[in-house]
């Protein structure tokens, strides 16, 4: 008699591809039902727009606008345009998201901890350290596991990497509160 319970079964990589997919398409349903929202808020208040306009804010004035006319900057339209989305196995088996983003493009990141202008590279006593930006519930849990304390604090062996907490994103309730955002991708993470 034949063990069903064969790991290594066709099934179970279309299960993950299916389950992928479908992540993939719940933040770009979010994304875009968010950055519609937000547009036309912004564009329905008047006093906004008059204080964008003034003189006084011409300069500030000219980023929002090269800001809104690159309005595919938001995250979802950012992961629609290219396959950056990937996922690991941890050591307990649990599969955790990644996205991999380079901090040159310009995307809206709503964060409720640190600043995007962290995301960088940290060398430290000649090591790298490679910023993230965790997702809401995935620092809540971090924090719980006493892996980091507070934004700005620095991991070893992250995945392979050492790296540095430089954000956590806002709620958003979706699978967003689970991500890792992080300068590499699938093939430079590896667990040990």
């Amino acid at each position: 008699m034949k063990n069903k319970n064969n790991s290594t079964s066709p099934l179970n990589g279309k299960v993950y591809a299916l389950i992928l997919t479908i992540v993939i398409l719940v933040f770009g349903t979010f994304f875009y039902f968010n950055a519609i929202n937000t547009e036309s808020s912004k564009l329905t208040d008047a006093n906004t727009r008059e204080q964008m306009f003034s003189e006084d804010n011409l300069k500030e004035n000219e980023i929002f606008v090269e800001i809104k006319e690159q309005n595919s900057n938001s995250l979802f339209n950012h992961i629609l345009q290219e396959n950056k989305i990937f996922t690991k196995k941890d050591a307990d088996g649990s599969i955790q998201l990644f996205y991999y983003y380079d901090g040159y493009e310009q995307i809206n990141i709503q964060l409720d901890e640190g600043e995007i202008k962290d995301y960088q590279m940290y060398a430290i006593e000649s090591q790298d350290y490679y910023p993230v930006i965790l997702g809401y519930e995935e620092a809540k849990i971090m924090r719980e596991e006493k892996t980091f304390n507070s934004v700005g604090d620095f991991i070893k062996n992250f995945y392979g990497k050492n790296i540095a907490v430089v954000g956590v994103m806002k709620k958003s309730d979706n699978i967003f509160d689970r991500i890792h955002i992080i300068p590499l991708t699938s093939g430079g993470l590896n667990y040990d």
